[in-house]
C-alpha cells in the first residue's frame, strides 16, 4: 500500500507539471507572440523599423532635399542635401525619434496612411519587402532658405518668411543648428551645446517683444480713433520699465514727433504716454483682436528638446499695475517669430492673417503624379482694412526715413518696423517687414537676433532676405 501511495504521488506530479507545460505552450501560442513582438528590443521589430524607405521631401519647386537609400544590406541611410534646409527639416533617427517637418509628416512618411488590401499585405509579409512612405513636397524654397542662412552668417536666433496673401511659409529659419547627418554619432555632445541647437527657435521661442508691441498699439490708437498725428514733446526721451531703460531704436531727427513718426523710430516714450491715454480697455482689445495670446504654430514640428521645460503661452490678465511694462514689451508678454510673421501678413492682407502651413502635395509610393493637398486654410480678420492700410504706410515710412531704413533696397516697395527687446541681462533686435511683387503677391518676414542691440542689424538682415525672395519669386 505504502508503494501504491508513493505511485499516485508521482503521477500526479508528472500531470501537473505536464499541465504547467500544455498552460505555457497554449500562452506561447495564442497570446505570447504579441508580448515578444511588441517589446522595443525585439530584433525582429529593429529591424523592420530600420528598413522603412521614407519618402522624399523636395521644395516649392521640386528640388530633392532628402532622401532614403538602401544598400545590398538592406540597411536604409536618409541622406539630407541641403544644409541650409537643416533647421526646418528636421531629423529622422531611429533612436532618437523625429523633429521638424520629419515630425510633422511622419505619418506621410513611413507610408502608415497608405491603405493595403490583405493580399498585398501578405505579399510583402512573405517577401519582406519594407515598409514604402510617399514623397511630399513642401512649401519651402531651398534658395530663399540658404539666402536666409547666408545673411544670419554667426548670429544666434530666428527668421521666418511667408507668403503673405496665402499663408506658405517659403523659410523657417532656428540659429544655431545641427546636422542630422549626424546626429546619431553627435548626440551627446549637441544636448550639452550651448544654444540649444535642437530649440526651434522660429515656433517654440518666446521672445521678449519690446518695441515690435508698437505695431498692435498703433492699432489700438486707431481703434479709438486716435490721431496719429498727435504731436509728443521730448519723444526721444528714455522710458524706464523695471530694471531696463528704453530707448528708440534710432534717434530721431527732432524731440517733437506724431505718433506715426514715433512708431518710425521706435521710441517708446509716446507710446508710454498713448498707453495710459487709452486705458486698458482698448489695450486689450487690440491685443486680443492680434491673438498676442495665442501664438500661430505648424503642427507636429514642435518636439520638445533634451533638457527643456516646454514653453507655455503667455497668457496675461491685463491691470493697472502691470499695463506700461507689458504694453512697451517688456513685461511678462511673450511672441514667436512665426506669430510676428502672420501679423505682418495680415496687415499686408487689408487686416486678414492667413494660416501658415507647409504642405503642398504627395506623391504615393510606386506612382509618378503628384495629389495636391486639399486641407483648408483659412484667413482670420482681425483689424479692418482702413487700420491695415495705414499700418502699411506707417512701415514704409520706416524703411525709407526711420530705425528700419537699413532695409530699403532701391526700386523695392519694402516696409518694415524695427525694435528692440531686453530679457534679463540680454537684449534682441527686431526686424518685421515686407515686400510687395506685383500686384497679386507680397511676402513677410520677422527676424530677431539675440544678445544684439543694434535693431539697424536686424533690418539689413531683413533687406537682404527679402530682396532675394524678391529675385526668386521673380524668376518664377
Amino acid at each position: 500500500m505504502q508503494f501504491a501511495r508513493e505511485i499516485n504521488r508521482l503521477l500526479i506530479g508528472i500531470l501537473f507539471i505536464f499541465g504547467i507545460v500544455v498552460a505555457a505552450a497554449a500562452y506561447w501560442a495564442i497570446v505570447g507572440p504579441d508580448t515578444i513582438l511588441l517589446r522595443q528590443d525585439n530584433p525582429r521589430l529593429v529591424e523592420a523599423e530600420a528598413a522603412i524607405l521614407r519618402g522624399a521631401l523636395y521644395d516649392r519647386n521640386k528640388e530633392l532635399l532628402v532622401v532614403s537609400e538602401q544598400d545590398v544590406n538592406g540597411l536604409v541611410t536618409r541622406h539630407y542635401l541641403h544644409p541650409a534646409m537643416h533647421s526646418a527639416l528636421g531629423y529622422s533617427s531611429l533612436r532618437y525619434g523625429v523633429s521638424g517637418a520629419e515630425s510633422a509628416f511622419n505619418t506621410i512618411l513611413r507610408g502608415e496612411d497608405q491603405p493595403l488590401t490583405f493580399i498585398e499585405q501578405l505579399t510583402n509579409n512573405l517577401l519582406h519587402r519594407p515598409q514604402k512612405g510617399a514623397d511630399i513636397q513642401l512649401t519651402f524654397d531651398a534658395t530663399i532658405q540658404a539666402a536666409a542662412v547666408e545673411a544670419m552668417g554667426d548670429h544666434r536666433g530666428a527668421v521666418v518668411v511667408l507668403s503673405a496673401s496665402d499663408g506658405e511659409v517659403l523659410a523657417l529659419v532656428s540659429l544655431p543648428t545641427y546636422d542630422p547627418n549626424t546626429l546619431d554619432a553627435n548626440w551627446e555632445t549637441l544636448t550639452q551645446t550651448s544654444g540649444n541647437p535642437f530649440f526651434n527657435r522660429p515656433i517654440q521661442g518666446n521672445y521678449q517683444p519690446g518695441g515690435t508691441l508698437q505695431t498692435p498699439l498703433i492699432a489700438a490708437a486707431l481703434l479709438a480713433n486716435y490721431p496719429l498725428t498727435t504731436t509728443f514733446n521730448y519723444s526721444s526721451r528714455p522710458v524706464r520699465v523695471a530694471n531696463v531703460e528704453l530707448t528708440c531704436a534710432a534717434v530721431p531727427p527732432t524731440e517733437i514727433l506724431t505718433l506715426g513718426e514715433a512708431y518710425a523710430y521706435g521710441c517708446p516714450a509716446p507710446f508710454a504716454e498713448l498707453v495710459s491715454k487709452l486705458g486698458i480697455g482698448t489695450v486689450e482689445a487690440a491685443f486680443a483682436a492680434f491673438e498676442i495670446s495665442r501664438p500661430p504654430t505648424l503642427p507636429g514640428y514642435v518636439v520638445q528638446p533634451p533638457n527643456e521645460p516646454t514653453p507655455t503661452p503667455s497668457i496675461i490678465n491685463l491691470n493697472s499695475a502691470n499695463l506700461g511694462e507689458n504694453a512697451l514689451g517688456q513685461g511678462q508678454l511673450t511672441i514667436t517669430p512665426l506669430e510676428m510673421t502672420v501679423i505682418a501678413a495680415a496687415i499686408l492682407n487689408d487686416g486678414n492673417a492667413p494660416t501658415p502651413y507647409t504642405l503642398l502635395a504627395v506623391r504615393p509610393p510606386i506612382e509618378t503624379a503628384w495629389q495636391n493637398d486639399q486641407s483648408l486654410h483659412p484667413h482670420i480678420p482681425i483689424i479692418t482694412t482702413n487700420a491695415a492700410r495705414q499700418l502699411q504706410d506707417l512701415m514704409r515710412l520706416s524703411v525709407n526715413n526711420g530705425a528700419a531704413q537699413s532695409a530699403m533696397r532701391l526700386g523695392l516697395d519694402i516696409g518694415g518696423h524695427a525694435a528692440l527687446a531686453y530679457s534679463g541681462d540680454e537684449s534682441q533686435a527686431w526686424f518685421v517687414g515686407f515686400i510687395t511683387i506685383g500686384v497679386q503677391q507680397s511676402i513677410t518676414i520677422a527676424v530677431v537676433l539675440e544678445d544684439v542691440d543694434d535693431p539697424a542689424l536686424a533690418a539689413q538682415i531683413g533687406g537682404d532676405i527679402l530682396e532675394a525672395a524678391y529675385a526668386r519669386m521673380q524668376q518664377g
